[in-house]
């Protein structure tokens, strides 16, 4: 059973693509929202946020506004500001952050993968979300937005595909440049001619992981079922990496509004069956954390807690919540509490330690990341983690890999 195929895949020219390239619509805020849409025309900020700064603007996340951004990218391919190869193709990606490269496949994912666990998931998704992105993509008829995949270490065919990729990335690249954030990025388009190479390769993998972008292929499911019949709505725009060029970081956990202090906590806390230890530490303590070890910080101090060993499927983050935030302070909905706050672990201490120190009512939880054995135990098991467990890099620039649904072959 076929799991990937080429597609016609659209993109920025050669010569635009550094200024098309953009982080996500949310992580701007709106003075540099305005900074972006004023002085770079080709941002595709533009596309995705169509009517602007204007005084008088469309409400998001509605048909209207969603059909504001369909004419925009309509223009924009007009234009030949976005273009689509000649015939459908695969593309290789690279990130290079440092010294670090992390090198994956541009491809489509058939959706019935999704449905039959060829793809295997571990997250929860929010049905409002489901149901927001999938009008979203009904409506505007493409997608911009690849999910991020990791193609397990030993699978069949492995070091075929590795020969591959090695051996168009030794090719000039089809674009390549720089990002203000120090961020590389690296494209080669596969020949036309050898896609069918390509993918043989690809659907040698039995299955894969979805590390990135659980809502985004959750919506696109539920478009294909709604649309059994049409062809292009049955794809998923993947991004697929090595499982070993995955990088998971922690992600905190910050309460407020707390009703005591540590000094009625933390013997609480200590006594938990499941705690080794509790010591004091230096709030400036940078050493790694490894799963089943997180610090805690507090205005008045800080300590490392040790928990006793545990299963694979047991989740830092989740006993937290079950144990801690739960069994102590009644946060028992994590998904909408307004007193804890989530801080991703690529988020650098600097930016969240005063929050802490000005704050006496609250504190954070500096979590471990997950591991990839973790992941991929619960994923394969079936489970999924508590909200907010992972944050997952890489994460992709908007705008230089769309599979617009009309374009599928």
């Amino acid at each position: 059973m076929n799991t990937f195929r080429p597609f016609r895949i659209v993109h920025p020219p050669a010569d635009k693509a550094h200024l098309v390239a953009t982080r996500s619509y949310l992580t701007y805020d709106a003075e540099e929202l305005h900074d972006k849409l004023t002085r770079n025309p080709f941002s595709y900020l533009h596309v995705i946020n169509p009517d602007g700064m204007a005084a008088d603007r469309t409400e998001r996340g509605t048909v209207p506004y969603f059909e504001l951004v369909r004419s925009a990218y309509e223009e924009w391919r007009k234009r030949d500001w976005l273009v689509a190869t000649e015939a459908p193709t695969y593309a290789v990606y690279r990130q290079t952050i440092g010294a670090t490269a992390i090198t994956g496949i541009v491809a489509l994912m058939d959706l019935a993968a999704y449905a039959d666990r060829r793809l295997r998931l571990h997250e929860q998704t929010l049905e409002a979300r489901e149901t927001l992105f999938a009008t979203f993509l009904d409506t505007v008829g493409f997608n911009a937005e690849p999910v991020l995949m990791a193609r397990p270490e030993g699978h069949p065919g492995q070091a075929e595909l590795d020969a591959l990729v090695d051996g168009l990335t030794a090719e000039r690249p089809d674009f390549d440049f720089t990002t203000a954030d120090a961020v590389r990025h690296t494209a080669w388009w596969v020949d036309a001619s050898a896609a069918a190479e390509w993918t043989d390769r690809m659907n040698a993998i039995p299955s894969l992981y979805l590390a990135d972008g659980h809502h985004r292929s959750a919506s696109s499911h539920r478009v294909a079922a709604e649309h059994p019949d049409d062809p292009g709505r049955q794809g998923l725009l993947s991004f697929v990496i090595p499982e070993s060029e995955l990088i998971i970081l922690g992600y905190h956990r910050e309460v407020r509004e707390l009703p005591e202090a540590p000094s009625a906590w933390l013997p609480r806390l200590e006594a938990l069956p499941d705690v080794a230890s509790v010591k004091p530490c230096e709030p400036s303590e940078d050493l790694p954390l490894t799963t089943g070890a997180f610090r805690v910080h507090h205005g008045t101090g800080s300590w490392r807690v040790e928990l006793v060993a545990g299963s694979a499927g047991r989740i830092d983050g989740g006993w937290l919540g079950e144990h801690v935030l739960s069994g102590f302070w009644g946060i028992h909905d994590p998904r909408s509490d307004h007193r804890l706050r989530y801080i991703p672990g690529a988020e650098a201490r600097s930016d969240w330690w005063p929050r802490v120190t000005q704050h006496p009512d609250r504190c954070i939880f500096e979590l471990a990341p997950v591991s990839t054995e973790q992941l991929k135990f619960v994923s394969d098991a079936g489970g999924t983690f508590p909200p907010k467990s992972t944050w997952i890099e890489p994460k992709l620039r908007s705008g230089l890999f769309i599979y617009q649904f009309d374009e599928h072959g």
